[in-house]
């Protein structure tokens, strides 16, 4: 029976050419002769239809890295499923949605230390 053949991932099916098994057209990005795959950045939890959490871009479903997605200006990054950007934990006063924007006060390769003219790294007060 289809059924059998192509357990609940499929949106069709028919009998092959020699009418020896069913064919199976899978729904969503399921694969395999039996729609049983998904593949494995894809949440088969969602009946493959979102990508795993760090992955962001369905169906493409790309991983979020500090390097790529913030400038290597995080401590940490994440992605959500259904989201098509990636969350970036900006380090060392690095601010906006990549860590590509920099504290004027803030200075160094880094941003570690305060600019010439501040003081109280964290703060990095005008001194007066």
């Amino acid at each position: 029976t289809a059924k059998d053949h192509c357990p609940s991932h499929a949106s069709t099916v028919v009998p092959n050419s020699q009418i020896t098994k069913c064919d199976c057209t899978c729904n969503q990005t399921w694969t395999g002769d039996s729609c049983d795959i998904c593949p494995p950045v894809i949440d088969p939890a969602t009946d493959c239809a979102q990508c795993l959490v760090g992955y962001i871009g369905f169906p493409n479903c790309v991983k979020c890295s500090i390097a790529t997605n913030c400038n290597n200006n995080a401590d940490s990054v994440t992605g959500s499923p259904g989201s098509l950007s990636c969350q970036c934990d900006c380090r060392n006063m690095w601010s906006g949605a990549t860590c590509s924007q920099c504290n004027s006060q803030l200075d160094g390769a880094g941003h570690e230390v305060c600019a010439s003219g501040h003081t109280g790294y964290n703060i990095c007060d005008l001194c007066t």
